[in-house]
């Protein structure tokens, strides 16, 4: 080893700085080829695991995004399946119709004298229901209950109105007294896998 440090000290001094370079470069090509090209490989490595992973975030929040609005978009619907299911139900529901008459012709001040059901009548996409009824008041107290009837959710058409005063009597503000006739025809759903489309 001292015979070889004595020879190279002797060298020439360009010698030596090329010895020495030669030596540096000898090192920074092992040091390439064991370190820097496998750090090289996991650095691309890396890359292209970063690349698909942003490209699955990308793809998750795209389709959380249409998750989000087709659940918005189903709940919307149910509400307004539910609304259009009060407007025209499944079911007659004709005890709770009749009742919702009743309590409107009460609440306007009239008195009931008839209130008949009479047969339904099937259409295509519905099933007519009349209610024939004959109610008594004043011209007042009588456009007071159509308008609320128009007001209730489900869906009630006023058909064949005639409107004839009472004699000469009136009521406790003076209006004529009528006595009005028509019928309240209101809807339901036909469910065509009903038998016979019933009740």
């Amino acid at each position: 080893m001292n015979d070889i440090l004595q020879k190279l000290l002797r060298l020439k001094t360009p010698v030596k700085v090329a010895a020495t370079a030669g030596l540096v470069a000898l090192i920074g090509v092992v040091y390439y080829m064991l370190f820097y090209m496998d750090l090289q490989d996991q650095i691309k490595g890396a890359e292209v695991q970063q690349r698909k992973l942003t490209d699955e975030k990308e793809d998750y929040e795209k389709r959380k995004k249409e998750y989000l609005a087709y659940r918005n978009e189903l709940t919307q619907l149910q509400q307004e399946q539910r609304e259009l299911l009060k407007a025209l139900p499944k079911r007659a529901e004709i005890p709770t119709f009749l009742s919702s008459i009743q309590e409107q012709a009460e609440l306007a001040g009239l008195e009931v004298l008839t209130l008949a059901i009479e047969s339904e009548s099937p259409a295509e996409l519905y099933v007519r229901i009349p209610v024939r009824i004959e109610i008594r008041g004043s011209y007042h107290t009588i456009t007071k209950f159509f308008k609320n009837v128009a007001d209730l959710p489900r869906i009630v058409n006023v058909e064949n109105l005639a409107l004839v005063p009472e004699g000469k009597g009136t009521d406790d503000t003076g209006s004529p007294r009528l006595h009005a006739k028509f019928y309240a025809v209101t809807f339901r759903y036909n469910d065509k896998s009903e038998a016979g489309g019933g009740t």
